[in-house]
């Protein structure tokens, strides 16, 4: 379960790696998958408080970071996002670093990002079927995601 996810996070607080300051201390990883949780939410025009407690709830319960780690995270995924940085960027960065069972599980975030509010705009729908397409994961995976994600919230 995105244990490079959180090997990253992890790893991040404390190392001193070059390309970790520009992340604010965070692994790249670390701010691509959170970045494109705020782009996701960010898409239909109307990033609420649901979309962004739903991003501090996976960042939380999958890093185990503490809560003023957390908001820096999310600061720099947001800093990240108004200077419009390239989708690509971050996918690329995902595609290179996470294996097929971590994207499966980024893309279940995503869903979940997506459906916080309780419905898919047809942005947010695109945004995540080329997410899935340039980070490499085949369309039953991300099929996979999103019923995983739909199941959860049936039976809540």
């Amino acid at each position: 379960m995105l244990k490079g996810f959180r090997k990253a996070a992890l790893k991040a607080i404390g190392a001193g790696k070059k390309e970790q300051s520009a992340h604010q201390g965070f692994d790249r990883t670390v701010v691509a998958a959170a970045t494109l949780m705020v782009e996701l939410a960010h898409l239909d025009t109307d990033f609420d408080e649901s979309e962004r407690k739903h991003i501090i709830d996976i960042i939380r319960h999958r890093l185990e970071l503490q809560p003023d780690q957390i908001e820096e995270l999310l600061s720099v995924a947001e800093e990240r996002h108004e200077e419009a940085y390239a989708n690509w960027i971050f996918t690329k960065t995902i595609k290179e670093n996470f294996d097929l069972a971590e994207r499966g599980e980024l893309m279940t975030y995503l869903w979940e990002v997506a459906l916080a509010d309780g419905e898919l705009h047809d942005l947010e729908a695109d945004l995540l079927l080329r997410i899935g397409q340039a980070i490499d994961l085949p369309e039953n995976e991300r099929i996979k995601s999103l019923l995983r994600v739909t199941a959860r919230l049936n039976a809540s």
